[in-house]
């Protein structure tokens, strides 16, 4: 079996929302806590990303590693937070998921995990017309593009997409209810969706 980490990004500072989106709740427990928990049955390891204000907090609820973004990639998104695991881990193939998706399941994990192909470089959901490369899948050689965009600034994850072999999974892969792919990006958004 290869071997598999998982990253749960949470470093970003939430301003749309007014806190921190990691730690709103659905159903009692918090946002990031559905993302390690859809990980957990199919990783090694789980990579918290966090603001550095806030890892404490991660640490005294997860037994996951908590890190922060490498120094010199501070403040550049998710493909800092990418970066950064794939500096800890020995691991084949790191599974990204963001902290904002409160309907995300194991099972939709599995069933990405079948995907994985060395042809590719990357495998990405694009269920429903929308591409998600926070649900994604990031063969370890990515590395290497990621630190060149990163260098030069470029922080768009659809860059990195465009200079690797990605494979696009959908609905006519797997059929999968629209709601596990929804984020939270706002109050008004986290109020509509949780009454």
């Amino acid at each position: 079996m290869k071997q598999i980490a998982g990253a749960v990004l949470a470093g970003g500072e939430s301003r749309r929302f007014g806190s921190p989106k990691a730690f709103a709740k659905r159903e009692e427990n918090y946002f990031f806590q559905f993302a390690v928990n859809a990980l957990r049955p199919f990783v090694q390891d789980i990579y918290i990303v966090s603001h550095p204000s806030l890892v404490s907090r991660f640490q005294q609820m997860t037994i996951d590693k908590v890190v922060i973004d490498e120094e010199m990639y501070r403040g550049q998104g998710p493909l800092a937070g990418i970066y950064t695991v794939m500096q800890r881990t020995d691991a084949e193939w790191v599974f990204v998921l963001p902290c904002d998706m409160p309907y995300i399941r194991a099972s939709t994990v599995a069933k990405m995990m079948e995907y994985i192909d060395e042809q590719f470089d990357i495998i990405v959901s694009a269920h429903f017309g929308d591409i998600q490369p926070l649900v994604g899948i990031y063969h370890r050689r990515t590395v290497e593009h990621i630190e060149q965009l990163l260098e030069t600034k470029n922080n768009r994850m659809m860059s990195l997409l465009e200079c690797c072999r990605v494979r696009y999974v959908n609905e006519q892969d797997f059929l999968e209810d629209k709601i596990v792919f929804r984020n939270i990006n706002n109050r008004e958004e986290y109020d509509n969706s949780m009454t």
